[in-house]
């Protein structure tokens, strides 16, 4: 199969509601093996890989597998001592990573327009609900990603910082605010750098 023309450009990875405020309970469906259930279900993979990455390799080391599609590098080249040039050498696997981040996306955005009411955020593969999650697991599933119910609770938000705890673990989640920058800035920050990124 061919590499899909997928760029981190174009993964959306959370949304968050712009709230001063969280419950103090609420749920999560979370979805299980999110990355390698979309390469098999895209046909990237067979449902022998897939069985393997499920029940051959702890979950730590089936999370590298899948990121290691898009390793990247950055090269630095120097002169006298001066860095003059930077480049970044990027997995020629890269865009299988990202067409699962995309597609993984795709899903949670369906559920927060499904669920529009019900959504407090959602987090990469994770979508955070404030009703019974039920109906929420059955249509992920019904699209073809076994998923899981959580329970947050003790939920705080402080200083951009959501603390909770989830199976009986302490959790923290920075929650991301959007940023505009003008070109202008860029153009500061760049120049700020002697010139070096050209």
């Amino acid at each position: 199969m061919e590499t899909p023309d997928c760029s981190a450009r174009d993964v959306k990875y959370w949304w968050f509601k712009d709230k001063t405020s969280y419950p103090e309970h609420f749920f999560s469906v979370d979805i299980n093996s999110a990355y390698p259930t979309a390469l098999k279900n895209v046909g990237a993979i067979t449902p022998q890989t897939f069985d393997f990455l499920q029940k051959g390799i702890d979950k730590i080391d089936r999370l590298r597998c899948v990121g290691m599609l898009a390793t990247q590098k950055g090269i630095y080249h120097y002169e006298d001592g001066k860095l003059v040039d930077f480049e970044v050498d990027t997995s020629d696997y890269s865009g299988w990573f990202f067409m699962c981040c995309v597609i993984i996306g795709e899903v949670m955005d369906l559920c927060k327009r499904r669920y529009r009411d019900q959504v407090l955020h959602y987090w990469v593969d994770g979508i955070a609900l404030t009703d019974d999650p039920w109906d929420c697991l059955c249509y992920i599933e019904h699209l073809g990603y076994q998923s899981k119910i959580e329970v947050i609770e003790n939920c705080k938000l402080k200083n951009g910082w959501l603390s909770y705890t989830k199976d009986g673990k302490k959790k923290y989640l920075h929650l991301p605010r959007r940023v505009d920058i003008t070109d202008e800035e860029v153009k500061r920050f760049i120049s700020g750098h002697n010139g070096v990124f050209k």
